[in-house]
């Protein structure tokens, strides 16, 4: 019963999170304007429209590679064909059924029903998320500098004391998330140690995702006439990243977008409705990044995948 009820509690909170963050989401957009917002983006030219849909479209295409890498590991090599079917798959749940299925959980499931060892599966899956954050530590030196300046400045909205005790709790907070985030993810890579080089596979593939996420915010901007710098981007970006993984909302709906607008609007510099326009553009590719997954998950979620596989199986030993 307690832990019944602890579950139940993490999903109310997720839930009121999610309520609460999409409610500041609409009150940001009112306050910027939508007239402002609207004219931002109409500010964005075909060509631009063209280029971050092949992007969102490369970093899921990266993400899917870093993951089936790390698969390869087992002696019954994974298809490429399945890994993608079910990276897609998660991803897709992920945007559209946030509520009662994880993206983590499908992959998991169509994993184990392509005949994969369950244990292989889960620890792929939590070294491929940990191998995406650890990605994230590299850039987040570059948003962290910045940050601790401005709330250091004069500039800053909050007061001396306040300053401080600020950078102070962020800074240990910062350095006891990492230190816990890297002895989790060498327990993790355990496994993947008899075979490094996997793991420099995926490494490269996290940092070929990041890039093009990078590069999208980096053509929003100058597209909506503004400017910051490639490597302010990726700091801040990361810090977002970080943000986004605080679990009191469903998938980071409304919690993502609150942290893009903010931190790119108060420690990048930008106006209030490109911030908030970048923060809905990015929404929206996550959405149009994970629509092949429509094809993929139905069929995973009631077993149709593996009956498939196994009928495919009789046919060739036949």
């Amino acid at each position: 019963m307690p832990k019944q009820r602890q579950i139940k509690w993490k999903l109310i909170i997720r839930w009121a999170g999610t309520l609460l963050s999409v409610l500041l989401l609409v009150y940001l957009m009112l306050s910027a304007g939508l007239d402002e917002i609207i004219q931002s983006l109409e500010k964005l030219s075909f060509g631009t429209i063209v280029a971050i849909i092949g992007l969102i479209f490369l970093s899921r295409i990266a993400t899917f590679l870093r993951w089936h890498v790390l698969l390869q590991i087992d002696k019954d090599k994974v298809n490429w064909r399945d890994s993608l079917r079910l990276t897609f798959a998660g991803l897709f749940a992920a945007n559209f059924l946030p509520s009662t299925v994880g993206g983590d959980v499908v992959r998991l499931a169509g994993a184990m029903r392509i005949g994969m060892s369950g244990s292989l599966a889960a620890a792929s899956l939590i070294v491929d998320r940990l191998i995406g954050m650890a990605g994230m530590v590299f850039a987040l030196p570059f948003g962290i500098t910045p940050l601790i300046a401005i709330l250091k400045s004069e500039q800053s909205p909050l007061p001396g004391l306040l300053q401080n005790m600020v950078v102070i709790l962020s800074l240990k907070r910062f350095w006891s998330k990492l230190k816990t985030a890297i002895q989790k993810m060498i327990h993790a890579l355990s496994f993947w140690f008899r075979h490094p080089k996997y793991v420099i596979y995926a490494f490269f593939f996290t940092f070929i995702h990041m890039l093009s996420i990078f590069l999208i915010i980096h053509i929003l901007i100058v597209d909506m006439g503004e400017s910051l710098s490639f490597w302010k981007i990726a700091g801040l970006w990361s810090v977002t990243y970080f943000i986004t993984l605080i679990p009191i909302s469903i998938n980071g709906i409304g919690l993502q977008e609150l942290s893009i607008t903010s931190i790119f609007q108060v420690f990048g510099g930008l106006s209030h409705a490109t911030s908030l326009s970048i923060a809905l553009i990015c929404r929206a590719l996550w959405i149009i990044g994970s629509l092949p997954g429509a094809f993929f998950v139905s069929s995973i979620l009631s077993g149709e995948t593996y009956s498939r596989i196994t009928n495919k199986q009789h046919e060739d030993l036949e």
